[in-house]
């Protein structure tokens, strides 16, 4: 008998797959059609990260997954959240608090997650990774559109952690809701699988194009937002089962975001400091990022499944050692955790050295993200702060004017005292600052019109430079 994990109520990760298989030319059976297949057999290969696996997803009947856990016993099922996973853990939100004006039309908002009943341990910029659910709604009416069972069980084989002889139960509506990235978008390998299922011709020519050689209307796709349930509903004759979809479909990952605390400051708890993402594509449909719609609509009390992720921040090695951080929007996560830590080390007697935050928003009266707390610590002699809001005057002020300004001061905390210097944000500023830096630390270049950006490398080289954007 071989041993099941059972998941019903909690996370279940569904991995993608790898295979090279014989695929036989559809049949199509519609006004558009022969009754003959109309292209030679071929080879397809669906790509993903997992290994290839000697056994498929099948839907199982309801009381064979009903036996196993009636008798957990004798077929040795148990119960997990996401077993082919390492390190994952339930968290409790205790806090979700929007930071900006409800009527500002970037929403920030500051969350807060309960971890005392995990094991979980962080270090200062580490990074919390959150496996989004998909919208409910959504997920709803895809299943009654593409015409599924929303209570049927599907077993999934073993991938990741789990033993190679498990097996793993979930329903429809969980593969779908927690599992599937079903809203994600889709690779020209998809369309060219979609195909092979279609029983149109005009459909299977479509998908094969479109996954082949038409880049235009795969762009367009992509500008459009176009998602794997959008696929599948479009091209109706296209009806993978739902053991197919799990192996078309990777799974919804972990989105990280960097933490916001100290543990030494909140030893029980987790912060985070999240940007709802949504746009308009250029036919005007309104898009929201997976993870932050979902993270915005959770409330204190509701569990989410969280790891933890390493990250290239960290404090120096001596806490004597000046900080230069420098960060954008969000990007100023990380550096209210190094802030708390350095404040947790001054306020145990430890000698410190000087802390300096650049930090760059639209407009001050929106965005000055933890600014009552930051300008605290500022009042008590812990940071300086630099504030660059590009929106507030005329003219356009940045992080790198400000860096600038400075120039006297960076080049004592970087040059003279070994200080270390920190980026978080889009990457979009990183030449400026960079030269910025530069200016400040080699003034006597800058009066003959050269920028020394050697003298960076030379920061990064010895570990002092130390960039996270994205």
């Amino acid at each position: 008998q071989r041993s099941m994990h059972s998941s019903f109520a909690n996370d279940l990760s569904v991995s993608s797959w790898r295979s090279t298989r014989e695929v036989s030319t559809p049949v199509f059976g519609d006004e558009h059609t022969s009754t003959e297949s109309f292209v030679p057999r071929f080879e397809c290969k669906i790509d993903d990260d997992s290994e290839e696996q000697g056994s498929r997803p099948v839907v199982v009947p309801k009381h064979q997954f009903a036996w196993n856990m009636i008798f957990k016993d004798a077929f040795e099922a148990t119960e997990a959240v996401r077993p082919g996973h390492h390190d994952v853990h339930i968290a409790t939100i205790t806090k979700n608090q929007r930071l900006t004006p409800d009527d500002y039309n970037r929403n920030i908002f500051h969350m807060e997650f309960d971890i005392s009943d995990t094991p979980i341990k962080y270090q200062i910029g580490d990074a919390l990774g959150v496996f989004g659910h998909n919208d409910e709604v959504e997920v709803e009416k895809f299943i009654n559109d593409y015409g599924l069972d929303a209570e049927a069980f599907v077993g999934v084989p073993a991938r990741g952690r789990m033993n190679k002889n498990q097996v793993e139960y979930v329903t429809v509506r969980n593969l779908l809701t927690q599992h599937l990235d079903l809203f994600g978008r889709p690779s020209k390998k998809f369309y060219i699988a979609l195909a092979q299922h279609a029983k149109s011709r005009y459909q299977y020519l479509r998908l094969m194009h479109i996954g082949t050689d038409d880049a235009e209307s795969f762009k367009l796709g992509i500008h459009e937002t176009l998602t794997y349930a959008d696929l599948l509903l479009q091209y109706d004759t296209a009806r993978p089962t739902i053991e197919a979809l799990v192996e078309m479909i990777p799974e919804i990952k972990a989105r990280h975001y960097s933490i916001s605390s100290s543990m030494k400051v909140c030893p029980r708890s987790v912060h985070l400091l999240v940007v709802a993402v949504d746009w308009e594509t250029p036919l005007r449909r309104r898009r929201t990022g997976q993870c932050t719609r979902y993270l915005n609509g959770l409330r204190p009390g509701q569990k989410v499944t969280v790891d933890i992720q390493t990250s290239v921040l960290r404090l120096p090695p001596n806490p004597k050692q000046p900080i230069v951080m420098a960060g954008l929007g969000t990007g100023m996560a990380p550096f209210r955790a190094f802030i708390q830590e350095r404040m947790w080390q001054k306020e145990s007697g430890i000698d410190v050295g000087p802390c300096v935050l650049y930090f760059g928003a639209r407009h001050k009266a929106q965005e000055w993200l933890y600014g009552e707390e930051l300008e605290k610590y500022e009042g008590k002699g812990l940071v300086k702060l630099g504030l660059a809001w590009s929106r507030d005057q005329e003219h356009k002020v940045y992080i790198q004017h400000k860096i600038t300004e400075d120039g006297e001061l960076l080049k004592k905390y970087l040059g003279e005292d070994k200080g270390y210097f920190y980026l978080c944000g889009p990457t979009w500023p990183v030449p400026d600052v960079r030269d910025a830096i530069a200016k400040g630390l080699t003034p006597e270049k800058v009066k003959d019109g050269v920028v020394d950006v050697e003298v960076v490398e030379e920061l990064k080289d010895d570990g002092r430079y130390i960039l996270e954007v994205y």
